[in-house]
Formats: C-alpha cells, sequence, structure tokens
C-alpha cells in the first residue's frame, strides 16, 4: 500500500538514490563532509505533528498553500499564503503555536485573511513579516480590476495587508488595513503571459517602515520585460518619500527579464534578490544591495548589483542567508541544454558581491536526486555556519516530494543528515514541495511551511503542511 504523509519520512526509499549526480553528467557524488556530534543532532522532530510534520490546511473544503513564514519572538509562528472560498482566491496568514497547532485567538481558527480583488483567482501572499508590537504584514499581488476582461483583467497590482495581534484587518493601515500601489499598466508578452506589478519580498526597517520588493513593466513602448521595484514604505502602510524616488527604487539589469524574489536586511543594508533573463536567454541570479533609504550600494558588485552567470543555461535564486560576511543564496538551475532537468543548487556571494569559487564544486553545489527536476525555494544560515536549503526533489516521473537538504558552512552535503544529506518526505500529493524555512528566537529548532500539492484522488483539495527540525 502506498504510504502518504502521515507515515513515516521517507528516508529509507531513498537508498537508490545514493549514487545521484553532481549534475555534471558523470555519475560522481558530490563530496559529502564527515559526520560530526553536532550534525546528528539535527533531523526532523519526532514529537512535533506526526513524524515532525502536520497538515495545517487553512481551508478544509478548498485548496490553500502557504509559501511564506516568519517567527515571533515568543516562538509563535506565521505563515502567509492564500486559500480559496467558492472559487475566490484570498491572502492568507495562519498563527501557529510552537507545537505547529493553530493558534485559536487568531482570526478565525488561527486564519485570518483579505480579498483585496474579490471574485478573482490570482490573489497570492508571497511575504511575511512582524513589526515591533506585534503586528502582522504581509505582501503579494492581487488583480487591478476584478471587472475587467481581456488582457486588462490580467493587470496586477502590489498589496500590503496589516492584521492586529488578534488577526483582525487593522484599520490604521493603508486604507482599511489594505495598501495597493499600481505602478503602471501591465501589458500582454504572449497569448497566455502577462506582465504586471508582482510582489515576492517583506523586510521590516527601522521605525517599523516596512520594504516590499517585486517587479514592475519596463518603461518603453516596446519594453514587454520586468523590472526589479524595492518600494518603500512608512510604518502605516503609505509610500515613504525618502526611499529611492517617491518611494520607489527601480533596478533595470539591461533589458533583461528580471523576477523577484525575496528580501532582507543585514546590518545597515538592505537586500534583495531574485533572478534574470539575458538577451540570450541565459538565466543568472541577483543579489541587489542598498542602503535602508533605497539608494544602491556602490560599493557592492557593480553599482549595487551582483549578477554572475553560474550556470550556460538557467540559474535561479529564491533565497540569501547572510554566512558571516558573505551571503550563501539557494534556488535551481541547469546546463545549456534546455531539454536538462533542473537541479537544486547552492553558491555563495563574498561582502563585495563577487562569486566565491571556494564553495561547493568550483563554486557551486548541485543536489540531484534521480535526473528529474529538483528545486530550491529557501533557506537558513544555522547558529554554526551549517546551511539548511528546503524545496522539492522528484523521485520518479510521476512524484515530487518535499526535500530539505543540510549543507556544511561551504556547501558540502552533509553525509548523517537522511540520505546523504537530505530528506524526502511524503505528504501523499503528487506535487508536494517545502517552499519556507524560518529559525526558532533560540536558534534550537527551524520551522519549514509548504503544502500537499494537487492530487486527483482528493478533488484538487491542496492542503497547507508546517514540520519542524531540530537542530
Amino acid at each position: 500500500m502506498k504510504r502518504t504523509w502521515v507515515g513515516a519520512l521517507l528516508v529509507g526509499a531513498l537508498a537508490l538514490n545514493a549514487c545521484a549526480s553532481d549534475g555534471d553528467g558523470d555519475g560522481a557524488a558530490p563530496q559529502q563532509s564527515p559526520p560530526d556530534a553536532a550534525a546528528a543532532k539535527v533531523g526532523f522532530d519526532s514529537g512535533f505533528g506526526r513524524d515532525g510534520f502536520a497538515a495545517v490546511p487553512m481551508s478544509t473544503t478548498d485548496p490553500d498553500r502557504i509559501t511564506a513564514v516568519t517567527v515571533g519572538r515568543d516562538g509563535k509562528v506565521y505563515a502567509a499564503g492564500h486559500l480559496t472560498r467558492a472559487g475566490d482566491q484570498h491572502m492568507a496568514v495562519t498563527r501557529l503555536g510552537a507545537d505547529g497547532k493553530p493558534d485559536a485567538t487568531f482570526g478565525t481558527a488561527g486564519v485570518a485573511t483579505v480579498n483585496a480583488s474579490v471574485g478573482t483567482t490570482g490573489e497570492v501572499a508571497r511575504g511575511v513579516a512582524l513589526q515591533s508590537d506585534g503586528k502582522v504584514v504581509i505582501t503579494g499581488s492581487a488583480e487591478h480590476d476584478a471587472t475587467a476582461a481581456g488582457d486588462a483583467a490580467k493587470d496586477t497590482d502590489i498589496v500590503a495587508a496589516r492584521f492586529d495581534t488578534s488577526g483582525k484587518l487593522d484599520p490604521t493601515f493603508g486604507t482599511g488595513g489594505i495598501a495597493r500601489f499600481d505602478l503602471g499598466t501591465g501589458r500582454a508578452t504572449s497569448a497566455t503571459a502577462f506582465t504586471g506589478d508582482t510582489s515576492w519580498g517583506l523586510a521590516v526597517l527601522p521605525g517599523d517602515k516596512l520594504a516590499v520588493f517585486g517587479t514592475r513593466l519596463a518603461d518603453g513602448a516596446d519594453r514587454t520585460d520586468a523590472d526589479y521595484v524595492l518600494i518603500g514604505l512608512t510604518a502605516a502602510g503609505a509610500l515613504d518619500p525618502a526611499f529611492g524616488t517617491a518611494g520607489v527604487t527601480t533596478v533595470d539589469l539591461d533589458n533583461s527579464g528580471d523576477t523577484a524574489r525575496t528580501v532582507g536586511v543585514h546590518g545597515n543594508k538592505l537586500l534583495a534578490t531574485g533572478y534574470s533573463r539575458d538577451g540570450d536567454g541565459i538565466v543568472s541570479p541577483v543579489l541587489i544591495r542598498t542602503s535602508f533609504d533605497g539608494k544602491l550600494d556602490t560599493a557592492f558588485g557593480t553599482g549595487g548589483v551582483a549578477n554572475h552567470e553560474l550556470l550556460p543555461g538557467v540559474a535561479e535564486s529564491y533565497q540569501f542567508g547572510v554566512q558571516g560576511d558573505s551571503y550563501v543564496l539557494a534556488g535551481y538551475g541547469r546546463g545549456a541544454d534546455s531539454t536538462e532537468k533542473v537541479d537544486l543548487i547552492a553558491y555563495r556571494f563574498t561582502a563585495n558581491g563577487q562569486w566565491d569559487k571556494t564553495f561547493g564544486t568550483g563554486g557551486l553545489t548541485r543536489v540531484d536526486v534521480a535526473k528529474d527536476d529538483d528545486r530550491g525555494r529557501d533557506l537558513a544560515v544555522l547558529p554554526d555556519g551549517r546551511i539548511l536549503v528546503v524545496g522539492s526533489g522528484k523521485e520518479t516521473a510521476a512524484k515530487v516530494g518535499p526535500m530539505a537538504v543540510l549543507l556544511s558552512k561551504d556547501g558540502a552535503p552533509v553525509a548523517n543528515f537522511g540520505n546523504g544529506g537530505r530528506v524526502i518526505s511524503d505528504f501523499g500529493g503528487p506535487a508536494d514541495s517545502w517552499y519556507g524555512v524560518a529559525l526558532s528566537p533560540d536558534k534550537k529548532s527551524a520551522y519549514l511551511v509548504g503544502y500537499k500539492g494537487t492530487n486527483a484522488t482528493s478533488g484538487g483539495n491542496d492542503d497547507a503542511v508546517v514540520g519542524r527540525i531540530t537542530l
């Protein structure tokens, strides 16, 4: 009988992948760091949920997913994503106790929602952050005009919403708790694609100001690609006139197609990461560094932007983490052959934005489970410098599983974490994934969030999942 996510972690089932490729096509396994006492302590917490993870559906009857997470000073977990009600998609955030159970004192049964564009299906929260007073802010994208038709119906705005500590929309933020930003009318780029305003990242700045990272349609009548935007907000959700130009900093990389992923704070700097496609179709990671008022840091990379071609085909960045004075990044990538499957990848940039070739093998760690698509979605740098990357691993053509990978501080898989440095779990769907990770305040645990992907036998009812790893 097939084991679903309520069974044990499928570590034993991964034995067939013991000789997974390092991504060079020679079948050689990447060099692993030797077992040590500290590494032996890292693993899913069997006392948390069941086998270290538990379903936390935000809707019991309709699909829901969580893709971003943060942990408060009190140990409570805030996970953001979306849920659907009668075909209408809402941005949502759930508050969980340290035990992973929904906090019934927050919102409705632990879930707070906002419906910025009623009657639409594109409303998704990608960022979540806590201000100093315990209020929670989420950001994402929503349709500009829910009543529009044709291409106009695809146009999107950047949306931020704030909830008080009880999970109610805070009327002192934006308008009735919602701040909406229309950076320009989007444009159809093909019969199915559209470039509008998008948001993926959110960070809290000093004074409870906020920074939102996203993209917008590039300026110019002939442009169909996106540019990066950093938006500075006051603590109350208005554009901050002291940030960038009228609250916005735009970064255009040589007319390339830019894709935003996340933003965070390191010391007195603001950093944002994503990836860009150049005129030759090569996708490469980007790390942007600015001051807290949105001015590009010219001492970093080239004019404040680090952008390096790691692979001759695709190398994406979903998240960065601070490791000493350096930055570790993770995502997924492949070589120049467009038929090649992608691998989970991790790499490191130095304090001044150079690609650190001492990391992994020649500057890159690739994790290939079974010669199929594997992806990194988020990472956390542990107190001792090791790196926990979460995402998904494809064990067979019909099965994607949530994957956690543990690397040494220099990018070698930690041998005694799961199977050769990785653990693939099973939530019961054919397309399950971890999508976010955050450390507990005492740095002794890591909380992972993700979802059970659509399963034909469940009527397509995706469900959110949370897990905990003991460090």
